[in-house]
């Protein structure tokens, strides 16, 4: 696999060469701060440049096209990273090898021609696709509503602080989506073209010169960007912890904690933190949380943790029944006690051995391979080598010291009425 980074003054190409794959994967990435006023309208922006444009003027048009480029798929994705937020138009399609000589442009061509000439005229989107895009939305976020565990994690983060970053979700609200209007999604996508940075990622086997020559033909990006990025999020700590119950009907209840991560050095944040997180509840059915909520107690079905490196958190939740609460409580707390003193040599080399087989997991999809280097290049991510040799040289001390390092923000609590395991 050799990776090359093509700087280019508006954007940067990113080129990976591999004979490992079929298939080639072109993704186009928008990367700028997070602004919670306009998150909405920018997810719902890209969504809706992927159902049609000025050439294809229905969804169906677009299908056509991908189906006559050998069944290529662009889609979009829009996604959080600390204080930033990423969106991405992907292409995924055909080694040109197999088929006729135009292929390869016809590809490329396809999502730039999506971005760069969308079904717009006159300083407004096409009112009918943005109906559709918004009823799209508006049924996830009710959705996710009806979730018990989705509901509970989204306000348990309110619940630590409604004005953090931490807590926005992408998706906005329904009152954001019903402020959108033809006009105003077309002001946010002039400001995303003038003022995010962009960077193209293509992975697989393919001439070089030829894609660097086809992708600068179709990416008529004009603006240099230089303001500056900002990505880890330092939310605040609290002096006596933050306690809510909410109750809700027909919900198994839900127990949320939250802990910050304080003064971790670079080390202890990308390598010591992820094997602390992996032993206490965010690896395999031996997790220290596993362990004592679930084998020893039969509390729930299952309990996890999430270490959150660019947010600087970490959160533990598990479904219950309520009559259990204040017991899963006490064993919570006493499992991340454990870990001050409590780790054997043995939870230790299986979570080192989980980590390793994660990164060599992720060598067999294209998708997770460009992650790999586009966090490397803007996300303090070290090469796969790097971190596979850094992963086997953590210790015992380094996790016990980590212990220290965390400390308890907030508990959340959806108190239902459902009994039984989730």
């Amino acid at each position: 696999m050799i990776y090359k980074l093509h700087k280019n003054g508006s954007f940067n190409i990113h080129t990976i060469k591999t004979d490992r794959f079929k298939s080639l994967k072109m993704e186009i990435v928008f990367r700028n701060n997070l602004n919670k006023d306009n998150v909405a309208k920018r997810t719902l922006l890209f969504e809706l440049l992927t159902e049609n444009s000025l050439n294809y003027k229905t969804k169906r048009d677009l299908i056509l096209k991908e189906e006559e480029l050998y069944n290529a798929y662009v889609y979009s994705v829009t996604s959080k990273l600390g204080s930033m937020v990423l969106s991405s138009m992907c292409i995924d399609f055909l080694n040109p090898k197999f088929t006729e000589d135009n292929y390869l442009e016809e590809a490329i061509k396809l999502p730039f021609e999506l971005i760069f000439k969308p079904n717009a005229k006159e300083g407004e989107f096409d009112p009918d696709t943005l109906n559709v895009i918004k009823k799209r939305m508006e049924a996830e976020i009710k959705t996710s509503f009806e979730n018990a565990k989705t509901y509970a994690l989204e306000r348990a983060l309110k619940n630590m602080d409604e004005e953090s970053l931490t807590s926005v979700n992408i998706m906005g609200t329904l009152n954001d989506l019903e402020a959108i209007t033809p006009t105003n999604l077309y002001e946010e996508y002039n400001n995303i073209l003038n003022h995010d940075y962009v960077d193209v990622f293509i992975i697989g086997d393919f001439d070089e010169d030829k894609v660097i020559d086809l992708i600068n033909k179709y990416a008529t990006f004009k603006t240099i960007k230089n303001h500056e990025l900002n990505l880890f999020i330092d939310n605040k700590t609290r002096s006596k912890v933050k306690e809510r119950t909410e109750k809700k009907d027909n919900y198994q209840t839900q127990l949320v904690y939250i802990y910050n991560t304080t003064n971790l050095t670079p080390y202890e944040r990308k390598y010591s933190m992820q094997i602390f997180n992996m032993i206490l509840g965010g690896g395999s059915l031996e997790t220290k949380l596993y362990q004592n909520l679930r084998d020893k107690n039969s509390l729930c079905y299952n309990v996890q943790s999430i270490y959150n490196k660019y947010d600087n958190i970490l959160i533990i939740f598990t479904s219950i029944d309520k009559d259990n609460i204040s017991k899963a409580k006490k064993l919570i707390e006493s499992s991340v006690k454990e870990m001050h003193k409590n780790i054997s040599e043995e939870e230790l080399s299986r979570a080192i051995s989980s980590c390793i087989s994660s990164i060599n997991l992720s060598l067999d999809d294209e998708g997770r391979i460009i992650d790999n280097y586009l966090f490397n290049y803007m996300a303090e991510l070290d090469p796969i080598d790097t971190r596979l040799e850094e992963y086997k040289k953590v210790s015992l001390k380094d996790l016990k010291g980590l212990s220290s390092k965390i400390k308890l923000n907030s508990i959340y609590i959806l108190e239902g009425e459902n009994h039984g395991e989730d």
